[in-house]
């Protein structure tokens, strides 16, 4: 009778029901673990009531884990699943959000999300607000090894030095991905950060899209303003190796990738065996790791995020701020 109040006028008592119900399916998963008593929880998740939907979500924060009861769950998922992820993308409390991402999460390891679905959770990455960028830093991770895998899966044997561009390759590309689809959906293409595409005419040659890019870099690091990519920045930065790791990101944004295949040689570079202690494949551009020209906008973005995050973390900034002034003399 008691898990039967969850329609009760008062939103105390509903609450209770349900807090209820989820420690025992805690509690007792061979009694309570079934569709029979989890249809409840599902029903409240629409509830007018931000406590009630609130312990609804927190009942299934544990579910996932019992792994030898997931059969259980089976048809649940299937059937809520897209009212969970409505609730991460727009419901209107803060907490409600944070702890349905988690629970998508746990989701994912076990049943897992379509790639539209996957999407609208990455899109999070971009929300206003931090709590929920930082919640859905995790799963963006995971989408991001996937990524990397996959790349990794068609190279015989990369080096640490391809995986660990592979891994920015991966990085960049979802950013492009994410925010072309956000522009479309918003109808906003014209503005959008990452920037347009197209290579303007008289700017193909190898020397002034070097240039270009160097310039825009410095312009960049003066900027006070912070966009999408830099809120996307600070959300990955302790979860995204490949977000954190600025000097790499700094030399991959370096080389040319626009030179065809042989020629993939920052230009100074050509004719000597090492510079600065580096042979001439470390200035090589493997076809796996090449990047476009939207891929280098955005991941200019994310290498001025990351410089300044890092200085906020360094005691003087020294060695951020000498590189700097290395990238504005080359």
């Amino acid at each position: 009778m008691f898990v039967h109040r969850f329609r009760d006028l008062d939103p105390n008592i509903r609450t209770e029901c349900v807090r209820a119900l989820g420690q025992w399916l805690k509690k007792y998963p061979e009694q309570f673990l079934d569709t029979n008593y989890l249809r409840y929880i599902g029903w409240v998740l629409s509830d007018s009531d931000n406590h009630v939907r609130l312990e609804a979500v927190k009942s299934l924060s544990g579910v996932y884990d019992q792994t030898e009861y997931l059969h259980s769950v089976t048809n649940f998922t299937d059937r809520f699943k897209s009212r969970l992820l409505e609730m991460a993308t727009s419901d209107i409390d803060l907490s409600i959000r944070v702890a349905v991402i988690h629970v998508l999460g746990d989701i994912e390891n076990h049943f897992p999300l379509e790639e539209e679905e996957k999407e609208k959770l990455c899109f999070l990455l971009f929300d206003e607000e931090a709590r929920v960028r930082r919640a859905v830093s995790s799963f963006v991770k995971t989408v991001w090894e996937e990524e990397v895998d996959e790349k990794l899966g068609s190279l015989r044997k990369p080096s640490e030095k391809d995986k660990e561009r592979i891994g920015i390759k991966a990085l960049a590309e979802l950013l492009v991905k994410w925010a072309k689809a956000l522009d479309s959906l918003s109808g906003d293409v014209a503005e959008s950060e990452l920037g347009d595409e197209d290579i303007e005419a008289g700017e193909s040659s190898n020397g002034k899209r070097q240039s270009k890019r160097r310039k825009e870099l410095i312009a960049l690091v003066a900027a006070e303003d912070r966009g999408r990519i830099s809120m996307a920045v600070e959300a990955l930065w302790d979860e995204v190796t490949s977000v954190s790791d600025w000097e790499n990101l700094l030399e991959l944004l370096l080389l040319d990738h626009s030179a065809s295949e042989g020629e993939g040689h920052v230009g100074p570079t050509r004719g000597r065996p090492r510079v600065n202690g580096k042979s001439k494949d470390d200035f090589h551009v493997d076809e796996s790791w090449r990047l476009e020209e939207a891929e280098e906008t955005a991941l200019l973005e994310v290498l001025v995020a990351a410089i300044r995050m890092a200085k906020e973390e360094s005691s003087g900034g020294k060695k951020v701020s000498y590189s700097i002034q290395i990238l504005k003399r080359s």
